[in-house]
């Protein structure tokens, strides 16, 4: 691995240089594009920025992004929520290789339950793409891809080990293996963690332990293609519940098949299923349920015909899914079992020709509990000749309220559906190939939103939220040098009350300097943000955290270092639980072919 290289391919994100403008990426649009054609923010996370990386968990990997904020309820494998520029957290849709995970009854992806060492890349984007994705998809997409064969055009076998603090342990294995026939991969990752006192009035560890399985392939069958995937996690959790130190395990199954056929020479048809599962058991009973033990499942089936057409200047996509959502769930003692069927439609046009780009899009939902809803997507980009790109978009988002929200504890069935509309503009500078500036102003108003009312432990809709922000990066190589700093400044507003959203900072800025020389490699991350409000008005205090990672690529052999939290600083991002202290971690990675 030529380290040189790798520190180039560490600035693809907000800001961007112009040579990784040929990136390809699928998550915008659903089909591979090159990033220098994509009008929103994007965000890429390769497998080589995951290695280098200071950080050990997928929590770690995103909090270092504008725009990206992390809350968690201790340390690694509690839960985990992402804020994407000031959303909520279940506005953020989950993709395990273009599958959504989201659970239907907890809301949101179960990031805590993704080990980093199964990932190939990650791919988020920021702003709404309800259109291109469904329900949910108001504040952004992240999806996790394990399977990214033909990037780096390469058979291989590796093995991973690391060990830290707090009784980290972890184990995996990778198989890769292509040809012009056929591709595929497998993962194997072992997780355990003895972890710390989740809440700051605990005494007892809170460990997680987790077990990652992958499984995907493709290969040609006569002019068609076809591809499968597999995908499981499952683990225990342990954690404090008022309390009482309680644990519980979780799976997560995730299986797909599709079959790309050739129509004709412009007309691409894929036929695709894929089935998510999501179940929460709790290990203590409730007295709260009866003595019973408190669960939540999630079933989803979902059914996609995607025809792709590619004529002159145009790629059209027309398409219709139907997806059956089964969940059932028992929590302080309120249970229901719930069925819902979507059925939507979709049509997306991108026009490139010289400097302009454009893309536009429309879905129409046909949701059984909520009613019809049509959203909405227009983006332009366009490039002068002096290396500037302009680019601007208006978009609109759809959310229908997960059965929880509506039938669980603390549940209301009058609960209407959350919409919203956001714009943004954006300006970006190549001073030259190797130093990028960006600009992005963004302006997103939701209609409806769901929020926890503390005063009468339910949900409600708040009628009104306004989210205002700018963002900006630069991104500089020289020589053995990279410098990537981000930073963005936001007002997330509760307008019916005049308050801040919860969880979510005015300010943050994060900055990356790596220097990499043969093959020794160095990186430091930096954060700073500003306060945050949680539950109850408390105020969560403002905190600047230091990572640092170091390496050394031998002949098959990579030995690295990793400090999170290098300055031992005490913060939180929930009121009243605790986060990790520093935190050295040793790992060693063997690739024998």
């Amino acid at each position: 691995m030529n380290f040189r290289n790798l520190a180039g391919a560490c600035l693809i994100s907000i800001g961007t240089c112009a040579h990784a403008l040929d990136e390809v990426v699928v998550t915008p649009a659903r089909y591979a594009q090159s990033l220098g054609e994509v009008v929103p923010s994007v965000v890429v996370i390769t497998r080589e920025m995951i290695e280098r990386s200071p950080s050990v968990d997928i929590a770690g990997l995103l909090r270092w992004h504008a725009g990206l904020e992390i809350s968690r309820t201790g340390g690694t494998g509690q839960q985990t929520s992402v804020f994407i520029r000031g959303t909520e957290s279940d506005h953020a849709t989950v993709l395990i290789n273009g599958v959504k995970m989201n659970s239907a009854t907890v809301g949101i992806g179960a990031l805590e339950m993704i080990n980093t060492s199964v990932i190939d890349r990650i791919e988020i984007v920021k702003g709404p793409r309800s259109t291109v994705y469904g329900s949910d998809a108001v504040g952004g997409v992240i999806n996790i891809i394990t399977s990214n064969f033909g990037q780096d055009d390469e058979n291989s076998t590796s093995f991973h080990v690391m060990q830290g603090r707090y009784g980290m342990d972890e184990q995996g294995v990778r198989l890769r293996y292509g040809n012009d026939q056929a591709s595929g991969n497998l993962s194997f990752s072992r997780l355990d963690t003895q972890g710390f006192p989740a809440r700051n009035t605990s005494g007892t560890d809170h460990g997680h332990d987790n077990e990652t399985f992958d499984f995907n392939i493709q290969t040609k069958v006569g002019a068609g293609e076809v591809a499968l995937g597999f995908w499981q996690a499952k683990g225990n959790t342990e954690y404090d519940s008022f309390g009482s130190d309680n644990d519980q395990d979780r799976k997560n199954n995730i299986l797909r098949a599709a079959l790309t056929v050739p129509v004709s020479d412009n007309w691409h048809s894929t036929l695709s299923m894929s089935r998510t599962k999501d179940e929460i058991r709790q290990n203590q009973e409730n007295s709260l349920s009866s003595g019973n033990k408190d669960f939540a499942f999630t079933d989803r089936v979902v059914y996609d015909w995607k025809n792709d057409f590619t004529l002159n200047d145009h790629v059209l996509v027309l398409g219709a899914s139907l997806a059956d959502e089964d969940t059932d769930s028992l929590s302080f003692g309120t249970s229901y079992r719930e069925n819902t069927d979507i059925y939507s439609v979709y049509l997306h046009d991108r026009f490139a020709r010289n400097r302009h780009s454009l893309f536009t899009a429309t879905r129409y939902t046909d949701h059984e509990d909520f009613g019809s809803a049509v959203t909405w997507n227009l983006e332009y980009g366009y490039s002068l000749a002096t290396q500037t790109r302009l680019s601007a978009s208006v978009g609109t988002g759809f959310r229908a309220p997960n059965s929880s929200s509506r039938f669980g504890f603390g549940g209301n069935p009058d609960l209407r559906e959350e919409t919203s509309r956001s714009i943004e503009a954006g300006i970006s500078y190549d001073l030259n190939p190797l130093t990028a500036l960006s600009l992005r102003i963004f302006d997103n108003r939701i209609e409806d939103l769901i929020d926890w009312d503390v005063t009468i432990s339910q949900n409600r809709n708040i009628e009104r939220a306004r989210i205002k922000g700018i963002e900006a990066a630069l991104s500089h190589q020289s020589g053995p040098w990279d410098i990537r700093l981000e930073g963005i400044i936001q007002n997330p507003r509760n307008e019916t009350e005049n308050s801040r959203l919860l969880r979510r900072a005015k300010r943050t800025l994060t900055g990356s300097l790596a220097y990499s020389r043969e093959q020794f490699f160095v990186q430091i991350n930096s954060l700073v943000t500003s306060q945050r409000r949680d539950f109850g008005d408390v105020a969560l205090s403002g905190y600047g955290l230091v990572d640092v990672s170091a390496g050394y690529h031998f002949p098959y052999v990579t030995l690295a270092l990793k400090a999170e939290n290098l300055l031992d600083k005490e913060f939180e991002l929930a009121s009243g639980y605790n986060q990790p202290g520093q935190s050295v971690f040793a790992e060693l990675q063997i690739k024998p072919m």
